[in-house]
Formats: structure tokens, sequence, C-alpha cells
């Protein structure tokens, strides 16, 4: 196994590889990635994110609009 390392706060020894420090109660490490890390290439592509502008206006609409009822009709089924 790798050599475990000290705490990045209070540098106390974290033999047990803990996620928190047991000594200050914080993180005990650095996180690996940051939350803009962003994977980029042909494979990776996202391909269901849909990018329009809608205003706010229209969207609420479109939702207030998606009913369980309106679903039903639209499928040609009874509604409740």
């Amino acid at each position: 196994m790798g050599k475990k390392k000290n705490c990045q706060h209070c540098d106390h020894r974290n033999d047990g590889g803990w996620f928190y420090c047991r000594s200050c109660g914080e993180r005990a490490h650095p996180p690996r990635f940051t939350t803009n890390s962003w994977m980029r290439g042909g494979v990776s592509s996202r391909t269901d994110i849909e990018l329009n502008e809608v205003s706010i206006e229209e969207s609420t609409n479109k939702m207030a609009g998606n009913t369980m009822n309106q679903r039903l009709k639209d499928l040609g089924v009874r509604p409740l």
C-alpha cells in the first residue's frame, strides 16, 4: 500500500487513511479532482444536452402544461 500522508491542515499523521483528520476534524487531503474538471473528446461528448435559449416565461408555461392528464390525453388514454 502507498505511503500514508499527514493532514494538510495540522500535519497530524493519518495512519488509518481517514477522509477527515482525527486531530483537527478538517479534510485530511486536498480533493483529487476539481469541480471544473471536464472531459473532452469524441467519445466523451454529451448528446443528451440540448442547448437553446428559452425565456423563463416560455419555460414555466411549458412546465405548467405538462401535467399527467395532458400526457394521458396525448397517449389516447382516458385521464384520471
